[in-house]
C-alpha cells in the first residue's frame, strides 16, 4: 500500500501555528484575533464605515455616519477614533490626515482622550510589570473612579485572552495595548450575547475621561 503523504486539515493548521505558545490557541482563533477592522471612506460631511468587525457596534456591518452625529474625534488614538453616542468607532490610521481636515471642516471637537484601557492592560505587555508601575497605574485609574478591586476584576476577566492575543499570535507588543486590542481578543472568546455585554461595558470604561472634559 502506498504511504499517504497528504496532511490532514488539522496537521496543515498546526504547521502554521507559532513554534511556541502560552496556550493551545488554534490557527482559526489567531486568525480571528488578527483580523483587520473597518474600511473607511471620508466624505465632506460624513464618514462611511464598511466591514465593521464588531457586531455590537452601531456601524455593523456598515453605516454612513453624518458629521452632526459625531460628538468628538480623537486624532491621536491608536487607531484614531470618532465618538458616536456612547461608542468609539475606529478609523484606519492611514486616514489620520483626512480625519483632521474632516474635523476642521465640520467643526467637530478634537480631543486627546486619556487611554484608560492601556493602563488596565499594562500587565499583558511583553515587558516587566513592576510594583512601581502598578502603584503608578492604580493612581491614574483612581482618577476615573476605578478602585483596585475593580481593576483586579477587569484584569482577571481579560487576562487569558490578552495573553493569547499578545503572545500566542507572536504580536509581542511591549509598548501599548488598548480598547481596540481587548475587543479583538474577547470577541473570539464570548458568544454574541456575552460579547455585546462586554462591548458596552468596555466602552463605558473607555469613555470615563469624557466626563471630565
Amino acid at each position: 500500500m502506498l504511504q499517504q503523504n497528504r496532511m490532514t486539515d488539522k496537521e496543515e493548521s498546526d504547521r502554521s501555528l507559532p513554534a511556541w505558545q502560552m496556550f493551545s490557541t488554534t490557527h482559526e482563533e489567531i486568525k480571528e484575533m488578527m483580523r483587520s477592522h473597518n474600511e473607511v471612506t471620508i466624505h465632506a460631511d460624513a464618514i462611511m464605515i464598511t466591514h465593521c468587525l464588531f457586531r455590537p457596534s452601531a456601524a455593523y456591518p456598515e453605516k454612513l455616519i453624518p458629521a452632526h452625529e459625531i460628538r468628538s474625534i480623537d486624532i491621536n488614538g491608536f487607531p484614531p477614533n470618532i465618538r458616536v453616542d456612547n461608542e468609539l468607532i475606529y478609523i484606519t490610521a492611514e486616514k489620520k490626515e483626512d480625519l483632521k481636515l474632516f474635523a476642521a471642516f465640520n467643526n467637530i471637537p478634537v480631543i486627546d482622550r486619556p487611554d484608560v484601557w492601556s493602563w488596565l492592560l499594562e500587565p499583558f505587555l511583553d515587558t516587566e510589570y513592576t510594583a512601581e508601575t502598578h502603584q503608578r497605574i492604580i493612581g491614574l485609574l483612581a482618577q476615573y473612579g476605578l478602585d483596585e478591586i475593580t481593576i483586579t476584576g477587569i484584569r482577571q476577566e481579560v487576562e487569558e485572552q490578552m495573553l493569547r492575543y499578545n503572545f500566542d499570535t507572536t504580536l509581542w507588543e511591549w509598548v501599548h495595548l488598548n480598547l481596540y486590542d481587548v475587543l479583538k481578543a474577547m470577541r473570539t472568546k464570548y458568544d454574541d450575547s456575552a460579547f455585546n455585554i462586554f462591548y458596552k461595558r468596555a466602552m463605558r470604561i473607555a469613555l470615563l475621561p469624557d466626563d471630565r472634559l
